[in-house]
């Protein structure tokens, strides 16, 4: 009987030019010589057991292969059980695994002249296998929970297995699992296609030894998926009008490089003096600077286990040591990617944004920030400077924190409707005789220039210098030449320097003043002056239903390289959309260029969208939990405000 393996989907073909580029020559000539090969394979019978098997398709793929093997005899024997060191070795081969030999065995039961040896410490090594300092037990007979939860492993699922495990009910056949390995089994049977399907003759025991034929099914769905495309979306709506949906799509099919991160520093220079130190000691650093940190970085490991070592060996010089993945040609690759929806109907549920600890400036979490306010959903918002001050205009509930940014754009809304436009300012203060142009709201004050400071930013002003007028209720109270100055809850203080402090001090107590703020649109749409809540990021990424593509002063860098971003969108029916994107993290999620965020946001059907704050910024809290992987080594980055998603006030009884 010969069977030939089925075709998986064309791969995506290399941009670059074909000829007469020599390196193409050698490519194409490999190319035949692999076809010429797997014509050979494909001529040669299959085992004389595996007739009528219902995995039989399969089973011959991975032999043609050379993925699995058959027993010494020829014989396949599809209904036999598969020891653990042969299905590593299997999986190894799968995924491209290089196999020296292991210097030091990770278990205690491998010896290095085990001829499963080599698969076992390759599984360890590229995490494959769980981390265990317990034996392997090459030997045995595999588990059908274990070889699920290597191959999602493999696939680079295993945080969203984390994820189902805490969040899904089980099926009755998993009632009998750990809730903590439940995971796996859900990704597995999931994932479109699946990884998992029950053999023919009915639901099997999910912690039973798993057979043969079950395990060339397996990894030919892995194979699958790596090679031809996969999907993972999973679902929940915490309360009526708010759906949340999480997708990720794709494998990584390159092998990572692991570094070792031994500081971030905001001066630059400590962290070259830091980098010099690490060469001095032979290790090659690199200092790459993200989210205007400095981080120094060693090594280029071609494992995780090689990087965590030498990580062990920094942190006794009493070095902060992180282990991370990096991948060459990060904008080339297909996947994977991590995406996060979170549909909000404005009819049942109101969005609104807070400021960290409720002043400016300030940092938080945003999930302390959703906890704090009960928040049934909430994600990060605009930029904002180390020290928690917002980079952009920021208007809470009619009270403005910040000003916009001259010409980016920002999303603004009340009751009824929601904008996405650039935006510039204007403000004033005016009094009987004179007035003043306003430079800021609640930030440091320049040199000749008038800032005002609401009760948003605390109690006093930090000024030591220059003029400081204190406004309560419409009324000068104070005339102050020196700082700080208490800010009134009722109303604000206007402290100047240079020319404009000497108009200032022409003011006396009881003068009336007038404050005015008013947002200047590009389009001139009169509806902004009428916006209760502001947020803003940019650039924009739709207008109309089409990308936008002015860049808004931002560096190509920013835009055109794959970062974790946050955007907010709004629908043609009004339906709010925040869009969460992962990445820094290549077996996890890569990131999004701000061109693939707005194809993201318009298939979502958003018309118009902005992009908000991301990298390490990039936050999802859904029902008090922390729904994606931020990127930064310390986890969650503190933040200057985020959005919120809250119930609407229950009407008032007349």
């Amino acid at each position: 009987m010969v069977v030939r393996a089925p075709r998986l989907p064309s791969l995506p073909q290399d941009p670059r030019p074909a000829w007469p580029n020599p390196v193409h020559v050698v490519r194409v000539l490999g190319c035949v010589l692999v076809m010429a090969v797997a014509g050979w394979a494909a001529a040669q019978p299959a085992p004389p057991d595996v007739a009528g098997t219902w995995a039989l398709t399969q089973i011959v793929a991975l032999l043609e292969r050379r993925v699995a093997d058959t027993d010494p005899d020829g014989r396949f024997r599809p209904q036999a059980s598969l020891s653990r060191g042969r299905f590593a070795r299997w999986l190894v081969a799968a995924k491209g695994l290089p196999t020296p030999a292991p210097e030091r065995p990770p278990f205690p039961d491998v010896a290095a002249s085990e001829p499963y040896a080599p698969s076992v410490d390759a599984a360890w090594r590229y995490g494959l296998l769980p981390d265990s300092q317990g034996p392997f037990r090459p030997h045995e007979a595999l588990s059908r929970q274990d070889a699920v939860e290597w191959v999602v492993r493999a696939l680079g699922y295993s945080w969203e297995a984390g994820w189902l495990a805490s969040r899904t009910p089980p099926s009755p056949d998993l009632l009998a699992v750990a809730p903590a390995r439940r995971g796996a089994w859900l990704v597995a049977r999931s994932t479109q296609p699946p990884l998992w399907v029950d053999a023919p003759d009915g639901p099997t025991d999910p912690r039973g030894p798993i057979t043969r034929a079950e395990a060339a099914a397996l990894l030919w769905a892995y194979l699958q998926a790596l090679e031809g495309g996969v999907r993972l979306r999973y679902e929940q709506s915490p309360t009526p009008g708010l759906v949340v949906s999480v997708e990720k799509r794709g494998a990584l099919r390159t092998l990572p490089v692991w570094r070792v991160q031994v500081g971030a520093f905001t001066n630059p220079e400590n962290a070259q003096r830091l980098a010099a130190r690490m060469r001095a000691q032979g290790l090659p650093a690199v200092v790459d600077v993200v989210d205007d940190l400095h981080k120094v970085r060693v090594g280029a490991f071609r494992t995780r286990g090689e990087a965590e070592a030498q990580a062990r060996t920094l942190a006794e010089e009493g070095l902060p040591t992180w282990v991370l993945s990096t991948v060459r040609d990060l904008e080339r690759l297909s996947g994977p990617q991590w995406v996060a929806l979170v549909r909000i109907a404005p009819v049942a549920l109101q969005l609104r944004p807070v400021l960290a600890r409720d002043r400016v400036p300030g940092r938080e979490r945003v999930s302390e920030i959703a906890r704090r306010v009960g928040a049934l959903a909430a994600t990060n918002g605009g930029y904002f400077a180390p020290d928690g001050d917002p980079l952009g205009g920021l208007v809470v509930d009619g009270q403005w924190a910040s000003e916009p940014v001259s010409g980016r754009s920002c999303l603004g809304w009340s009751d009824g409707f929601a904008l996405v436009d650039r935006l510039d300012w204007r403000g004033e203060v005016s009094w009987p005789g004179g007035g003043l142009r306003l430079g800021g709201l609640n930030r440091a004050r320049r040199q000749d220039e008038v800032v005002v400071y609401t009760p948003l930013f605390g109690s006093v002003t930090r000024a030591v210098s220059g003029v400081e007028v204190v406004v309560s209720g419409g009324v000068v109270r104070e005339v102050r030449t020196s700082g700080p100055s208490p800010i009134p809850q009722d109303g604000y203080v206007l402290s100047a320097g240079g020319a404009a402090a000497a108009a200032l001090g022409t003011l006396r107590a009881g003068d009336p003043v007038r404050l005015s703020l008013l947002l200047l649109p590009a389009s001139a749409d009169p509806r902004w002056q009428e916006v209760r809540h502001l947020v803003c990021g940019g650039p924009r990424l739709l207008s109309g239903g089409l990308p936008d593509g002015a860049n808004e002063g931002f560096a190509e860098a920013f835009r055109e390289r794959r970062h974790p971003r946050t955007a907010v969108g709004v629908a043609a029916d009004g339906t709010l959309l925040l869009v969460v994107v992962d990445g820094r993290a290549p077996e996890h999620g890569l990131g999004m260029t701000l061109r693939e965020l707005a194809e993201e946001l318009r298939r979502a059907g958003a018309g118009d969208a902005v992009n908000l704050d991301g990298g390490g910024s990039t936050t999802l809290v859904v029902s008090g939990a922390v729904v994606n992987r931020p990127s930064d080594e310390a986890g969650e980055r503190p933040v200057s405000d985020a959005l919120v998603v809250l119930p609407r006030p229950a009407a008032r009884r007349p």
